[in-house]
């Protein structure tokens, strides 16, 4: 069933309606206001509310719920979708999902704490750090990784709300052993958009975790495991040259937040004592908004109580039981996030049961079409340092292309791709009969005037793998085909509606 929105007339509806409707509203509470839906069921990031029949290749941006895991929740919940979750219930079921996340990607000792968000999930790395002295977060690509994990990462507010409903100060900080942070961005790319070199990036987190130190400060390095253009810096062998440099003198965060990384690659993560951070909204393919920190026992065992800033933004639940403060967050429930955090791991456990050959031919296909797009819309697809491939071979870089617009709309800026991929997403129904998301524009480069280029992002998701494990090559094929002929008709439409837009330009 695919629906569009929730019925204003809830309860005259049948029972199955009726329980769609309100498993629908509860997957929409307990998060701040980019969750919440407009009067057509859809988030600021356009994501619907309900299961729909869209062209989604937009889950490098955010995930709306699939049919599949919609009526499983439905299966299971239904009889419990008009009252709130008790906070034991909340407890024994975040439970099992640690344990599902464990045996997915950790080892039987990984820590496990929930977030509404990839961006609360920084909080999970500070409190890891802390250790009473002042923390300097080393971001890494403010540009490519969440727009509230420069708040965020440095122990701030994001929002002026939070998960729990605490109304706040955004960009204060959460808690005063905050207060003093401070952030340092080191860049992923150079002045002409081109990656930087694994070995410079590392050098240079390095050079700011040795100058924090010396400062006597905690560094919290960042490193990122697929970002919003699917670029993995500093490359694993790098991460552990720094490991070896500062053992626990430093926390490393991983940003795995876009969740395009093999199980093999977050236990190698763990192993080095690194914080990995991954949402189920992203190549998941689970609603809007959930998060999911691993951390490793060694990393846990020393850390401090979790300051009383933390009440504001988690739940007792959310958090290890054996995490030094733990027992002084809210014991209530967040029935919103558990919903999602359950519809995530439905798509986490199918995606594991495919075959990682056909996961990479599937990549590989889809690689293949969306290049014969890009060659036939005379676009340029987004590149790395050595102008030929990605940083690394690895599903981050197989299942996320970042497409330069600028390469063929000269003047089309950051703003107009922007305009381009609203106009996408409110349109392209009308225009083809199909609905189509495409992921956000991201900064990667600049123009000639300074200005950040215009790009658009198509990505993979767990959900649509698995549907298209089921097709044979020459259907997969003409699945892609067809695919990629419609957002190239979707692009090319929005560019000549905003081209014809804007006012003529006289001499």
């Amino acid at each position: 069933m695919l629906l569009n929105a929730i019925p204003a007339d809830e309860p005259r509806l049948p029972p199955a309606k009726r329980y769609a409707a309100r498993l629908a509203t509860a997957l929409t509470s307990g998060g701040d206001a980019r969750i919440r839906p407009d009067a057509d069921g859809r988030n600021q990031y356009h994501a619907s509310v309900l299961p729909s029949d869209a062209l989604a290749y937009g889950s490098s941006t955010i995930s709306s719920i699939s049919d599949h895991a919609f009526h499983t929740l439905l299966d299971r919940w239904h009889h419990g979708l008009d009252r709130p979750v008790a906070e034991g219930d909340y407890a024994e079921a975040l439970a099992i999902l640690r344990f599902k996340l464990v045996e997915a990607f950790g080892t039987p000792d990984t820590a496990v704490v929930f977030a509404a968000s990839g961006t609360d999930l920084e909080y999970a790395g500070l409190a890891a750090a802390h250790d009473g002295r002042p923390l300097t977060a080393i971001l890494l690509g403010r540009d490519e990784v969440g727009s509230g994990c420069v708040h965020s990462a440095a122990g701030r507010f994001f929002a002026d709300e939070t998960a729990t409903g605490a109304r706040v100060v955004a960009q204060s900080a959460i808690d005063p052993a905050f207060a003093g942070t401070e952030l340092v961005d080191v860049p992923v790319r150079d002045a002409a958009g081109r990656p930087r070199a694994s070995s410079t990036v590392a050098d240079d987190l390095a050079a700011a975790a040795q100058r924090a130190i010396a400062n006597d400060r905690r560094p919290v390095v960042h490193v990122v495991h697929g970002s919003k253009s699917g670029l993995t810096l500093p490359v694993l062998a790098d991460v552990e040259r720094i490991v070896a440099a500062f053992g626990d003198a430093v926390t490393i965060v991983v940003d795995a937040c876009q969740l395009r990384v093999a199980p093999t690659t977050i236990r190698r993560y763990l192993a080095l004592g690194c914080v990995v951070l991954m949402t189920g909204s992203k190549f998941a393919g689970g609603p809007p908004f959930s998060g999911f920190a691993l951390i490793p026992d060694a990393v846990r065992a020393r850390a401090m109580p979790l300051p009383d800033g933390y009440r504001r933004v988690a739940t007792r639940a959310e958090w290890p039981a054996d995490w030094p403060g733990a027992d002084r967050l809210p014991a209530s429930g967040n029935f919103g996030l558990l919903l999602r955090l359950q519809a995530a791991m439905i798509e986490i456990e199918r995606f594991a049961a495919l075959p990682a050959p056909q996961v990479d031919h599937i990549a590989a296909r889809f690689g293949h079409h969306v290049g014969r797009m890009v060659a036939r819309l005379e676009l340029r697809d987004v590149l790395d340092s050595d102008g030929k491939d990605r940083t690394a071979p690895c599903l981050a870089a197989a299942t996320l292309r970042t497409l330069d617009l600028s390469a063929r709309w000269t003047t089309c800026d950051f703003d107009q791709a922007r305009a381009i991929h609203r106009h996408i997403a409110r349109q392209s129904r009308q225009w083809l009969g199909r609905e189509i998301r495409l992921g956000q524009p991201v900064r990667t480069h600049g123009l000639a005037d300074g200005r950040a280029a215009g790009t658009l992002r198509l990505s993979l998701s767990m959900p649509m793998m698995v549907e298209m494990a089921t097709l044979d090559d020459a259907a997969l094929d003409t699945r892609f085909d067809r695919d990629m002929g419609l957002i190239g008709a979707a692009i090319s439409a929005a560019a000549a509606a905003m081209d014809s837009s804007r006012p003529p330009q006289h001499a």
